[in-house]
């Protein structure tokens, strides 16, 4: 039997074995049942002809991120009852069987995701991330929605890598900073922004980076950031900040902002560009709040006025949705070398399967990507 890591619903107990385990957890004032749950294991047959260029993998690790909270929530509240649903969108695991034709991997090479978009690198596979169930400890993937990792790279740093390293090596190779260059990175605690102040860190420029607490402020400037700016959670937070307001009268404003929210800070950003800046967002906060009946209102997103100053300061606004499959050898082979860091907040075992969703999605003091390890 293998194990997987799921959401469950109110029913779910007639279908679980006596060592699987289910737990209740608060978010969002939202009840959700999460478990380990044991399956049938996966019979894979190498010979296939529809498996000749996939492999077998045995997961090591996991983790979710913050796409994978919606996911949750549509589960809890739309799912029938007696069902399930396998979550996670980051692993690591280790090949033990290949498809004939497979020429790119081999039995015992250990592989991450390789989330390649907008294209794949074989017609065959989708591009995009592979799974959204990256829990399941065996899945069969086409060997180009893998790419093997080095001896370096332990499996909860592997865990926690392929989105966050493969999208904000895209991120920075749009941004193509110059020396010197005035970078602005918004929600500096999230996921996201801490890959793309790592990712900085090896370039010569100023980092600036925003954040609704003083929590880790010492550890974001070790990290490269010149200076970490206290915000408040409210519309015009950046435009009414005195320390963001001395920063752009001295510098002219900023050639680059990286926001992880544009529903947050697009609106606002674009008033505190200099001529020509570019602007990189790859996602939006508000993607669940719907599904739960609860209330969001987007700061500052008047069109006419944004597109103003889109024009007449002659600003780019990209958007940007993970990246290639060079950019995540390049972040790969950095971390091999030692030029890019991977925050990890803690790692979890066996049935705390309860504290594993508890810290990734509800802890205020998170400082890092969370870890589920299969034991």
């Amino acid at each position: 039997m293998m194990r997987n890591i799921a959401i469950c619903s109110n029913e779910v107990e007639n279908l679980i074995l006596g060592q699987d385990s289910v737990k209740t957890i608060d978010m969002n004032g939202i009840l959700v049942r999460c478990g380990l749950l044991r399956t049938e294991n996966i019979y894979f047959d190498r010979n296939a002809v529809s498996n000749r260029f996939k492999v077998l993998v045995k997961k090591k690790a996991f983790s979710c991120n913050y796409r994978d909270k919606s996911i949750i929530f549509r589960i809890t509240k739309q799912a029938p009852e007696n069902t399930f649903y396998v979550v996670g969108s980051d692993f690591v695991g280790e090949v033990i069987a290949t498809g004939s034709e497979v020429t790119e991997l081999k039995v015992g090479d250990r592989v991450i995701a390789n989330n390649a978009y907008p294209e794949s690198d074989a017609l065959e596979a989708f591009p995009g991330i592979p799974s959204n169930h990256a829990s399941k400890e065996y899945q069969v993937f086409h060997q180009a929605k893998l790419i093997k990792i080095p001896l370096e790279m332990s499996d909860e740093i592997a865990a926690a890598f392929s989105i966050g390293g493969q999208t904000s090596y895209s991120i920075v190779r749009k941004f193509n900073p110059t020396k010197g260059s005035n970078i602005l990175v918004t929600a500096a605690k999230s996921n996201t922004s801490l890959f793309v102040i790592n990712a900085l860190k090896k370039y010569d420029v100023n980092i600036y980076a925003t954040s609704t607490s003083r929590l880790f402020e010492e550890e974001l400037r070790a990290m490269g950031v010149k200076k970490v700016i206290l915000v408040e959670s409210k519309p015009n937070s950046l435009l009414e900040n005195q320390s963001i307001q001395n920063i752009v009268a001295e510098t002219g404003g900023f050639d680059c902002v990286f926001d992880p929210f544009f529903d947050l800070y697009l609106g606002q950003s674009v008033e505190l560009m200099k001529i020509g800046a570019k602007y990189i967002t790859c996602g939006l906060y508000d993607q669940y709040f719907e599904l739960i009946n609860q209330s969001f209102t987007p700061f500052s997103l008047n069109t006419n006025h944004i597109m103003g100053s889109v024009m007449t300061k002659n600003l780019q606004i990209i958007g940007n949705c993970l990246g290639l499959t060079e950019d995540l050898k390049n972040a790969i082979q950095d971390y091999a070398l030692g030029h890019l860091n991977v925050v990890i907040d803690s790692v979890f075992t066996g049935k705390d399967i309860e504290g594993f969703f508890e810290r990734t999605y509800n802890a205020k003091d998170r400082f890092g990507k969370v870890v589920y390890k299969y034991e």
